[in-house]
């Protein structure tokens, strides 16, 4: 083969392989969006504007220094989930909430044997309350017996949620909310339920906020 062709060949294989790799991580200079792929910090924006090296994704945060000015008040990085907390592990808490929650809050307990004589975890709030057999042995704001509970709840049903901000019951917690399903959601401006908090946001994943929309981290579209 003469140099000339075997020149232009190597040429032609480099350039591919550098257009696959590009592709790969969105571009030398286009900017990912929310959790999309990257090979640098350049290449992500709020709220996840660090490139995770491991995984080649956008995320919120790589270390603890980074949730400084977090939206959520969380002040940990969650290694796992690469997202800021209040805590990732029990050591990070104390006091009388010395738990932490899957959700990144410390709280006063994760189940039952957590709390004291004759009390319960609530699933909802992880606070312990006392058990009960009967509503007589309940009280606002938890007036109601679940039975399958053991303990004092704010509501067995939607007929017992008279806030019209949180009309819906949530039957695994027994706490009123304002969503359970999207269905739930009346205002077209928050048309969604997230379901984590229950409560009607804007959007979930990028796809909610239209071509080329971010879904911000407090599930609004940017």
């Amino acid at each position: 083969m003469k140099p000339l062709l075997r020149s232009g060949i190597s040429l032609f294989a480099s350039l591919l392989t550098v257009g696959v790799i590009a592709a790969a991580c969105g571009g030398s200079s286009g900017t990912s969006t929310n959790g999309g792929p990257c090979g640098s910090d350049a290449q992500c924006a709020a709220p996840t504007p660090y490139c995770d090296p491991g995984a080649h994704v956008c995320v919120q945060c790589l270390g603890d220094a980074n949730c400084a000015n977090a939206q959520n008040g969380g002040q940990i990085c969650n290694l796992t989930t690469h997202t800021c907390a209040e805590c990732a592990t029990n050591a990070q808490c104390g006091g009388g909430q010395p738990y932490c929650s899957p959700t990144g809050r410390c709280v006063e307990c994760l189940a039952n044997g957590n709390c004291g004589t004759n009390q319960a975890c609530n699933a909802g709030t992880y606070q312990c309350v006392s058990t009960c057999t009967s509503d007589q042995q309940c009280a606002a704001p938890t007036p109601y017996c679940n039975p399958s509970f053991g303990y004092c709840v704010q509501c067995l049903g939607n007929a017992n949620c008279a806030d019209p901000q949180r009309p819906i019951c949530e039957a695994s917690t027994g706490s009123c909310v304002e969503c359970d399903v999207n269905a739930d959601c009346k205002d077209p401006q928050q048309p969604l339920c997230y379901v984590s908090s229950h409560r009607c946001v804007e959007c979930l994943v990028n796809a909610d906020c239209g071509a080329n929309g971010i879904c911000r981290l407090d599930h609004t579209c940017n």
